[in-house]
């Protein structure tokens, strides 16, 4: 679901199926460190609470010594971002550890509400939270349980780039890790593809074109090499804010780039993307970032731009219905009805429900209201079907109630 920098939302998010599976980590007397927990799992009879008290005993544990408000203090004193995210990082590592998965992103739920960082680049972090996650519980299916929906579920994307990073057979990992959309939630499934995405560019040192024809190697059922560029796409203009360095395929004076050089089959997937390196570079200016993609994007694409600057100002906004009805209105009146469904399909997807896209779609002007529709009725049907479809199509205000009701899947 991109990436926010401001919070960035997301084409999507990242999940694995939610398997009963249990595991033991053997210990001994020495100390060990996460990675060596995560290459000792073995399948046995425990609980995951079970688990995650063995994991936290078998590792150098400090015992947790802060609160929301100092952690956030201590992280948003430091003078550069990367210098940040660290800090973030040593917290969430020590939280992890002692207090568990959920425990740890509600924490990250209570940071962003205080603003700074935290909030404008809680997506990463919660990036970050998965990449711990897969060393404290030793696999992706003890990590899932784990999971709320916080920062539009950077905590599944992060467990996928770090198995990918680590896993033994890299090329068979990409093909068998989410598998095809066939019998599982879709959404869930999304989210793991995407993730994915990720976590190739992890694996291939954010280099965009490798790491693209790896996402090839997926299978292409429900769209899935498209949604896995994307995580590819979304990690080029997030990997400043996790390593401190620069992507090579970010240029300051192109804020298109690198959209506009890549394979055809690869432009849709960046365009969607696109508007959250425009806001990167402009300061989040919105008024000009409609501007970039009225005069920088490619003709073809421009439309795919503009969804993007709709999806960024719902998540940067904190999916604030009047601000977000304010920002799209900035743009050029051909293109505003653009805006709000890239924005309607962020109020969906940051948790997979539909009752705050629907107040959105029906507040704003009247002569967008098909087009905001549309992105409900879209999303709809790729996550629910028969009655969970109707039960949605019935909280919608006539005619939109029979329009969807049409629609429905079975």
């Amino acid at each position: 679901m991109i990436f926010k920098l401001k919070q960035i939302p997301l084409i999507m998010a990242c999940a694995i199926l939610l398997v009963a599976s249990v595991f033991i980590i053997q210990t001994g007397t020495q100390k060990k460190s996460p990675a060596q927990v995560a290459s000792e799992v073995e399948t046995k009879d425990l609980s995951l609470a079970d688990t995650v008290k063995t994991a936290a005993e078998s590792v150098d544990v400090k015992p947790v010594s802060f609160t929301v408000d100092s952690l956030h203090h201590d992280c948003e004193s430091k003078p550069q971002a990367y210098e940040k995210f660290d800090c973030y990082e040593q917290g969430f590592t020590i939280y992890m550890k002692t207090q568990g998965g959920m425990k740890t992103l509600q924490l990250m739920e209570d940071l962003q509400k205080r603003g700074g960082y935290a909030l404008s680049n809680c997506h990463p972090l919660t990036h970050k939270i998965g990449n711990i996650a897969l060393h404290v519980y030793g696999s992706v299916l003890n990590a899932v349980p784990e999971y709320i929906p916080v920062c539009a579920s950077g905590y599944y994307h992060g467990l996928l780039e770090e198995y990918l990073a680590t896993a033994r057979d890299y090329k068979t990992g990409i093909v068998e890790v989410c598998g095809t959309p066939a019998g599982k939630d879709y959404f869930n499934w999304f989210q793991c593809v995407h993730g994915e995405g990720h976590g190739i560019m992890q694996y291939r040192e954010n280099d965009v074109l490798v790491s693209l024809k790896d996402c090839d190697l997926v299978d292409p059922a429900g769209g899935a090499q498209e949604i896995c560029y994307a995580g590819v796409f979304m990690e080029n203009i997030t990997t400043e804010e996790k390593t401190g360095h620069t992507s090579k395929y970010i240029k300051a004076d192109n804020p298109i780039y690198p959209c506009d050089m890549v394979e055809t089959k690869y432009k849709s997937a960046c365009y969607f993307l696109s508007s959250s390196m425009i806001l990167k570079l402009n300061g989040w200016n919105f008024a000009d970032g409609f501007k970039s993609c009225d005069t920088k994007a490619e003709t073809a694409y421009r439309w795919l731009c503009y969804e993007s600057m709709g999806r960024d100002v719902s998540g940067s906004t904190y999916r604030n219905k009047d601000r977000v009805i304010e920002l799209c209105m900035l743009g050029a009146t051909d293109m505003r009805g653009e805006c709000f469904f890239g924005a309607v399909r962020d109020f969906v997807n940051e948790k997979g429900t539909f009752d705050t896209g629907i107040d959105l779609c029906n507040a704003i002007p009247a002569d967008h209201q098909d087009k905001c529709y549309g992105a409900i009725y879209l999303d709809l049907g790729l996550y629910k079907t028969g009655q969970e479809y109707l039960s949605v199509c019935q909280t919608m205000p006539k005619p939109r109630h029979d329009q969807c009701a049409q629609l429905v899947r079975y």
